[in-house]
């Protein structure tokens, strides 16, 4: 009797300590996670398509809240590399276009970690201005292509979900109206959490006109931590 109260003693104490190390394990994988990260890696931020198929950048997408009517799979944002519309880096680079309708369109993706309030973070990206919308697939080449865009400049907007209507600018540029490929700087400091990025090209002003932005080569998006002086 006194061995099988032992041995059920024993049973149970196993048991106990494994629920113990089991919460303490996943409270230390919660910790990790929240874990300050100096920096934040783009997937596929040379902006690459594997071929003329894919039409927007894998695995970019746009967000419909800036498309009003226009449907994601009407959509031909990818550009390849050529003498007259070279890229910067890599094959291919996107082409970003802003309609006096409204539309806009946009490239985004969720990010491996969150922009969170009290840090600074700051990305690298090249851009460069055309006035033609060329068109990377014969079928819709049909109809002459746009010669008579303008410039714009690029948005970064925040989103906390893919269906989430709330956004927040981020940063932005002034606007592009270079025909050569130049690097631009942009920083920002988040009020909320946005675990999706979008970029967006913006109009100047307020009357809504027919721009065109490309963009290619992001760089990893850096992060740190804002000191707080001492009053």
């Amino acid at each position: 009797m006194q061995k099988l109260t032992t041995s059920l003693y024993i049973a149970i104490s196993i048991c106990l300590l494994a629920g113990h190390q089991s919460v303490w394990g996943q409270q230390q994988r919660r910790t990790e996670k929240w874990r300050f990260q100096p920096e934040i890696k783009l997937r596929n931020a040379s902006l690459e398509s594997p071929n003329k198929n894919f039409v927007i950048p894998p695995p970019w997408k746009p967000h419909p809240i800036f498309l009003g009517s226009t449907e994601i799979k009407d959509l031909r944002l990818t550009r390849f590399y050529s003498q007259e519309n070279p890229s910067q880096d890599g094959g291919n680079h996107v082409a970003l276009a802003a309609f006096e309708d409204g539309v806009r369109e946009n490239i985004g993706q969720r990010l491996r970690y969150p922009v969170i309030p009290g840090l600074r973070f700051t990305i690298e990206v090249w851009l460069a201005f055309s006035p033609f919308q060329t068109q990377v697939h014969p079928i819709q080449s049909l109809f002459d292509p746009k010669t008579d865009f303008k410039p714009v400049k690029l948005q970064i907007y925040g989103f906390a979900s893919q269906t989430d209507l709330g956004n927040a600018l981020l940063a932005e540029t002034p606007v592009i109206d270079h025909y050569q490929w130049k690097k631009y700087t942009l920083t920002w400091e988040a009020t909320g959490r946005y675990d999706y990025i979008y970029f967006v090209p913006g109009w100047e002003g307020t009357t809504f006109y027919d721009g065109n932005l490309h963009v290619d080569n992001l760089s990893i998006i850096k992060v740190t931590r804002i000191r707080k002086t001492k009053e």
